[in-house]
């Protein structure tokens, strides 16, 4: 199932780099298309198979902190999926630049980063929780859920340089564009892995915890 997602993954993102001009559906920088109903699925999923493995964590009592760490994840992941199709950051991140005077040049949707840095922060603590509850349950799952984790950041971080890069007094097009490629590949081969990780840990979740009685 991993390789098939990949394989879906290079699709759309050959579909971004020769379609788009033509069919706006592949636009991996752009909201309301195939592109991000693809991504916002896929995250519904990881997040509708994380609420799964909080409720037997619930159910088996196990410790409680593990179980809302799941829970919060699975929120986070559904907030993403949402925001993925709807384009939230950056509507949110325009009307804040209005409320706080911090508008007014062409970069500001960028300014997005800056505003949901504490939630980033928050998010940093809730995969750590995850990671050491795979860690010790299913290695597997977590060297996935590490990889994820890890394409997330660098998708934020080469966004970021994108900010950078329309800030300059000339802005070299074809660079942008590439980034945007490189961004958007990184988010979307993240969600894969965790995916993958989500899928193996819940997996073997119901391997240990539930009985199937004929």
């Amino acid at each position: 199932m991993t390789l098939l997602l990949y394989a879906l993954d290079l699709l759309v993102i050959a579909a971004h780099m020769f379609l788009r001009n033509k069919l706006g559906f592949f636009d991996l920088d752009a909201e309301g298309n195939l592109a991000s109903l693809y991504s916002g699925a896929k995250l519904w999923t990881i997040a509708t198979l994380t609420l799964g493995h909080a409720a037997i964590l619930f159910r088996v009592r196990a410790p409680r902190r593990h179980a809302i760490a799941f829970f919060l994840f699975a929120l986070g992941v559904a907030y993403i999926g949402l925001d993925d199709m709807m384009g939230v950051h950056e509507r949110m991140g325009f009307v804040l630049n209005n409320l706080f005077g911090t508008g007014g040049f062409y970069g500001e949707s960028f300014n997005w980063l800056f505003y949901f840095a504490p939630f980033m922060i928050a998010a940093c603590a809730v995969f750590i929780a995850v990671i050491r509850f795979l860690w010790r349950m299913e290695r597997t799952a977590a060297w996935w859920f590490v990889a994820g984790v890890t394409l997330w950041i660098a998708s934020i971080g080469t966004e970021f340089l994108g900010r950078y890069f329309i800030l300059q007094t000339t802005v070299n097009v074809p660079a942008y564009h590439i980034l945007i490629v490189i961004e958007e590949a990184l988010e979307i081969f993240g969600a894969t892995a965790l995916f993958t990780a989500l899928f193996r840990a819940t997996r073997g979740a119901i391997r240990r915890h539930v009985r199937v009685v004929e």
